[in-house]
């Protein structure tokens, strides 16, 4: 039996399907389309054909979907790498830039260290642990002479040395200290030419990992500045005309040489004064003057030992303080010697000077230990040798010891006389020449004492100058002349004598400013006497004192005119109102002329001729007075015209000269 199927195009498809052939068909003709595969079917004419397979298209369509999920997120990773390499790239730029930055900063900051450190003064150093340099800047070089690589490995000690302080020590002592600690020392060293010179280092320890591995700081060459130093403490204990030792210098070495008291070596001290020392001043001036002290001094100190003083005590007075010296006739021999030696004619402009020398002798052995009662005993002494005769020395005696107590108690007495108003002021009238008017009245301090009466101002104004009262006396006088010449008539001066000590020792603007305005007394009433001892010892300081006191309106007027060192260049750098001539001058005039004559009528003339007026002090006769008129003198006082009055018997006189006047015009 035959079975028969009939196989259509679709059992065909399938059986090519599941053969893996695919869209398999029969094709009529020897051409195929394109991309099919195909087989002769015997000679029928028939083909065989199926779509021509493509490998793998299935695995791609299975793995397709997750490999485009890997690309897209290998994109994603891409583009965050990117971004990231991107922004890494500016921080790069950035940091780059920054660094670049810094780097000229510190170019920058070391090209100005460097400038700072060639320009200053001081020099730059640092060490090694060792101490050993390992760093100079070339400020070094300028400062030292040394050039930078001679000292470079050679330690710090070599070149720097310290009197005080081990340098090697101090700068040890730097590791245990803070470690922003800094610390100064002076130091010493020597120059490339040889010279000592002064410097100040500062100096820290370096620290590394909280390890000190060296120290760095600067060196200050201060060597000026210790030479100045050295200068102003020489200035300080030396007199400056001289070079002698001052009082101050006097005063350490007596310290230090009666410091054991009994057990100290025997001291005696010469208190020396020149005899016919002024007459040179008044003659020549005070360039002859300066000349003889400084022979005198070089004198002194070739005559003394080592370890003898010398010291001036201001104006010609002269102290020797000689060890070991305490037999009194090797003392004798001493003073002779000097006497002689200083009575040799000194030379001055080629012309010869004469001058003498009187002593007063002090010793520990009889006048004890305290440096003070030593030269007050010498000084007592001095005024017993002037008074018998100068060139000649004296011992201090048991006997002047009076004089000393007689002193103390003065003073203490004026102390006493200040609280108890024991003080009055008289008053001498001054007379215009030309009408014979009073013009002005100078106020004169007298000291009612209880037990010695009535005292002068010589007796104890130098008492009180050598103290603090010259200040409370002085501006009591001061405050009652004003007060009294409140009701005298109003073209009448009042003339108030100003102290050297005052002048220096108090504010004398602010006194004469409150006093006036506490009396109401015009400004313009008040004359200052002034002596010229106040601007030997202050030029620059009595300038301006005076300047301010004419700023007040008071007049001043220069007293005792020809007495020292006055001069024409006073009278123009002052501003003075007046001058007095002294006493002195006056008391020689006569009528047949004379040297006194010439020194008043040239005074008179240079007055003249500076719009000053001249005031002629201490007229005592009809003669001297007749002279001063001839002269042409301005103004006239002493007691020829009028005795010093006191404040009742000044007014009477004033109100009869003042009716005498009105019945005469």
């Amino acid at each position: 039996m035959l079975f028969v199927d009939q196989l259509t195009e679709d059992k065909l498809a399938r059986l090519g399907t599941g053969a893996g052939l695919t869209g398999m068909h029969v094709e009529k003709g020897n051409v195929g389309e394109h991309g099919h595969l195909r087989i002769e079917l015997g000679d029928t004419g028939y083909h065989l054909a199926w779509n021509s397979p493509l490998p793998g298209r299935q695995l791609l369509w299975a793995v397709l979907p997750p490999l485009v999920s890997a690309l897209l997120v290998l994109g994603l990773v891409m583009l965050y790498l990117f971004r990231l390499t991107l922004r890494s790239s500016r921080a790069i730029g950035l940091t780059l830039s920054y660094l670049q930055q810094s780097n000229k900063a510190l170019e920058a900051s070391e090209q100005r260290f460097r400038a700072v450190a060639e320009s200053a003064s001081d020099w730059i150093w640092e060490t090694d642990r060792q101490q050993r340099l390992t760093y100079l800047s070339q400020r070094f070089t300028n400062v030292t002479g040394y050039p930078v690589d001679d000292w470079l490995g050679h330690p710090l000690n070599q070149l720097l040395a310290c009197d005080t302080t081990p340098l090697s020590s101090w700068l040890d002592a730097l590791t245990s200290a803070d470690p922003q600690q800094l610390a100064n020392l002076r130091c010493t060293y020597r120059d490339q030419n040889g010279q000592n010179r002064y410097c100040r280092i500062s100096a820290r320890a370096i620290w590394y990992d909280d390890k000190p591995i060296g120290f760095r700081g600067t060196a200050s060459d201060i060597t000026d500045e210790v030479d100045a130093h050295a200068r102003i403490q020489h200035l300080s204990l030396h007199d400056p005309l001289t070079g002698l030792a001052n009082r101050n210098k006097l005063a350490r070495h007596l310290e230090q040489a009666l410091l054991r008291g009994n057990d100290s070596p025997p001291l005696t001290l010469l208190l020396l004064d020149l005899d016919s020392f002024k007459p040179i001043n008044d003659s020549l001036g005070h360039a002859a003057g300066d000349a003889v002290l400084q022979e005198v001094a070089t004198r002194l100190r070739d005559t003394t030992r080592d370890g003898d003083l010398v010291a001036r005590l201001g104006g010609d007075e002269f102290i020797l303080v000689l060890g070991g010296m305490d037999n009194r006739s090797e003392i004798d021999r001493f003073c002779a010697r000097l006497i002689s030696l200083l009575q040799q004619p000194i030379l001055f402009d080629n012309q010869p000077l004469h001058i003498g020398a009187s002593i007063g002798v002090a010793q520990t052995r009889t006048q004890g230990f305290d440096a003070g009662e030593l030269i007050r005993c010498a000084d007592i002494a001095l005024y017993q040798a002037k008074a018998d005769g100068k060139n000649t020395w004296r011992y201090f005696a048991a006997e002047m010891n009076q004089q000393i107590q007689y002193r103390r108690q003065l003073e203490n007495d004026l102390r006493r006389a200040l609280r108890n108003e024991e003080f009055e002021l008289h008053y001498q009238p001054r007379y215009r020449l030309s009408d014979r008017r009073i013009v002005a009245v100078e106020a004169l301090l007298r000291w009612q004492h209880p037990q010695e009466g009535l005292l002068g101002p010589d007796t104890f104004i130098p008492l009180a100058e050598q103290s603090d009262i010259i200040v409370a006396l002085g501006r009591w006088v001061l405050r009652e002349a004003c007060r009294t010449a409140h009701d005298w008539p109003a073209d009448i001066l009042v003339s108030v004598n100003l102290s050297p000590a005052q002048f220096l020792r108090s504010d004398v603007v602010a006194d004469v400013r409150e006093i006036l305005l506490d009396t109401a007394f015009p400004a313009q009433r008040l004359e200052l006497e002034i002596t010229e001892n106040v601007m030997l010892n202050d030029i620059e300081g009595a300038l301006g004192t005076m300047l301010s006191l004419k700023e007040l309106g008071v007049r001043l007027n220069m007293d005792d005119f020809g007495t020292g060192y006055s001069s024409l260049g006073y009278l123009r750098t002052y501003p003075f109102d007046s001058i007095k001539i002294d006493k002195r001058f006056i008391s020689g005039l006569n009528s047949n002329g004379g040297s006194d004559r010439a020194v008043v009528q040239a005074i008179i003339n240079l007055g003249e001729a500076m719009g000053l007026t001249v005031t002629a002090e201490g007229v005592e006769s009809e003669q001297q007075l007749s002279a001063l008129e001839k002269d042409r003198c301005h103004e006239v006082q002493g007691y020829f015209m009028s005795r010093p009055l006191d404040s009742v018997a000044l007014e009477a006189l004033i109100h009869q000269t003042s009716q005498s006047n009105t019945q005469r015009l």
